[in-house]
């Protein structure tokens, strides 16, 4: 990588991707996206299979709606 290539990185701000958690190793997952996959420190309970948001280089499970919702 050149010096350009490396500033570029600390100074733009990474965006959020979702995947699906394909491994969990030693507090590291690997997340495949649609940009490929991922490597990210992995956030407590998240297990292989499960939806997840790749932010700030933390894989975080993600929320689905229905989880949320109150049958009365």
């Amino acid at each position: 990588m050149s010096l350009l290539d490396d500033l570029q990185a600390i100074l733009v701000r990474e965006p959020q991707v979702s995947g699906r958690v394909v491994s969990v190793t030693d507090g590291v997952a690997r997340v495949a996206t649609s940009r490929g996959a991922v490597e990210a420190a992995a956030s407590d309970g998240l297990a292989v299979g499960d939806l997840a948001v790749v932010r700030e280089r933390r894989a975080v499970r993600m929320h689905r709606g229905l989880e949320r919702v109150l049958y009365v």
